[in-house]
């Protein structure tokens, strides 16, 4: 059986290589409508750290480095609810994104109960 760190640094890599390559098929379904220019640069930006932070959890499997994973996605949870606030026209998908950084931010988190449980 494959640990449960190791399948979510996959699906990272996944989701960060294709929200690179094709970020405005990604966006316009979750926003619901086109992406515009700067959107997508955004969008890209986040992908590379989406990829960079897969392969320094690919890397560095300590408790400390995962900890610091789940931060940077709480952190970024934060930020897109603070856009969604702000921001009307790019609301929804700014709640979707923040959704989905917590999501990675307590599969991190859960990754670390895990360890020390086990």
């Amino acid at each position: 059986m494959i640990p449960a760190n190791q399948v979510l640094i996959v699906i990272r890599f996944a989701y960060g290589t294709v929200l690179m390559l094709a970020p405005e098929a990604v966006l316009s379904k979750l926003a619901g409508a086109p992406v515009d220019r700067r959107t997508m640069l955004f969008a890209r930006l986040l992908a590379a750290r989406e990829l960079l932070q897969a392969e320094l959890a690919r890397r560095h499997r300590s408790r400390g480095a995962q900890l610091a994973g789940a931060g940077v996605d709480a952190i970024h949870a934060a930020s897109m609810l603070a856009l969604a606030a702000a921001d009307p026209a790019r609301r929804r998908p700014a709640r979707r994104n923040a959704a989905t950084a917590a999501a990675w931010a307590t599969a991190g988190l859960a990754g670390l109960y895990r360890r020390s449980a086990g």
